[in-house]
């Protein structure tokens, strides 16, 4: 049988970890045409989740457009993709949708038909330079909106990453953003974002454009007794056995990180091929496999760390929940001052070694990278 503990991917349908508390919630925002942020940390399988929902709102005929900040180096590239999406998720028939794109003013659509003869794509290509770039933008917004409006259909547009949004001249853009998308009323937004604090910055600053537009929903961790009957299900059908406080454990060294315990569940079936079972020794040794696997990754973040940080990243390693800036801190572990220290922390935040929690604490972004260093200290 085929291991069906998936990672590192777009992981859909049966393959993808019930979140479906979190699906119901973002399919009644969308009935309502409210506009939602969707955010969590990274490894919490925000993406999974947004694709398995365009899924099911296909199967409502519910039309969906999505697209990834990220793909996006400028806002001319962002505008004539968002009008091509958009209009192509209104529109499935072919002609119809040769006519909706040649009717935008700022763009020039090409069309290619594939070889069998079968089907088309198209592209839009901003006709305008870059400094007038959001003007096309803003055509296609109001082109979306306008164009749900004559088809009598609730449009629903992703847009993933979207705490990218400063890398385009973000004030100016937000305070454009807020002013056409305040104006939709039949388009649904969702919002998503893995960086936290820049997300919530966002959101919560009374001088940003996005302050209060809409509702914040934040994507935490699976619900154990949840994931717990996903993974036991999949082991029934290997004819794997496991005791439920095994799987506990599985769930206290994951971090109750989605992407961390698909990770050791994958390794935990090819592990437990041999006499069917999972035992208490094969999940304690999960971790330490994963930081071996992924040695040459944490080699790499070590050799650009400076010898503070390394010490920093030990003290971490050992004691996660004792706070770097406190007296007993510097004490313990012989660093100081105390500005060094933070600003060693800002660097490896940056670097993307820590990320620092809403509490104040300070976590390593991957859960194994503790393991790796202990094998080295």
């Amino acid at each position: 049988m085929e291991n069906p503990f998936r990672y590192g991917g777009i992981v859909l349908g049966p393959y993808f970890a019930d979140r479906q508390n979190e699906m119901d919630e973002l399919k009644k925002e969308i009935g309502n045409i409210s506009r939602v942020f969707l955010v969590s940390p990274r490894r919490f399988g925000k993406t999974c989740l947004l694709f398995n929902l365009m899924e099911s709102l296909k199967l409502e005929n519910i039309p969906v457009a999505y697209l990834d900040l990220n793909a996006h180096p400028d806002i001319k590239s962002l505008s004539g993709n968002y009008a091509l999406q958009t209009c192509k998720a209104l529109e499935t028939n072919r002609e119809k949708l040769i006519k909706v794109l040649s009717g935008l003013k700022n763009f020039k659509p090409q069309f290619s038909v594939e070889s069998d003869g079968t089907k088309i794509s198209a592209e839009l290509i901003p006709t305008i330079q870059e400094k007038d770039a959001l003007a096309a933008l803003l055509e296609g917004m109001q082109y979306a909106e306008r164009l749900a409006y004559q088809t009598r259909k609730k449009l629903v547009v992703i847009i993933d990453e979207f705490s990218e949004l400063a890398k385009y001249n973000g004030d100016t853009l937000e305070k454009a953003l807020r002013s056409e998308i305040q104006k939709h009323q039949n388009i649904a937004y969702i919002f998503s974002g893995s960086e936290q604090s820049d997300m919530l910055a966002m959101l919560r600053d009374r001088k940003r454009a996005f302050y209060k537009l809409g509702r914040i929903m934040e994507l935490g961790p699976i619900d154990r007794t949840c994931y717990k009957n996903f993974i036991l299900k999949w082991l029934k059908k290997g004819k794997i056995t496991v005791s439920t406080s095994s799987l506990h454990r599985v769930f206290e060294l994951g971090y109750d990180v989605p992407y961390n315990i698909q990770r050791m569940c994958n390794i935990m079936w090819e592990l437990a091929q041999k006499d069917n079972q999972v035992t208490s020794a094969i999940i304690e040794k999960l971790p330490a496999i994963i930081a071996k696997q992924d040695s040459p990754h944490y080699e790499l973040s070590w050799r650009t760390a400076s010898t503070l940080q390394r010490k920093i990243l030990i003290a971490l390693s050992k004691e996660p929940d004792l706070k770097p800036l406190s007296k007993e801190f510097a004490l313990r572990y012989q660093i100081s001052p105390p500005s060094s220290i933070k600003a060693s922390l800002v660097s490896l935040i940056k670097k993307g070694i820590l990320y620092q929690t809403l509490k104040g604490n300070y976590r390593f972004t991957d859960c194994f990278m503790p393991y790796w260093i202990d094998s080295m200290i």
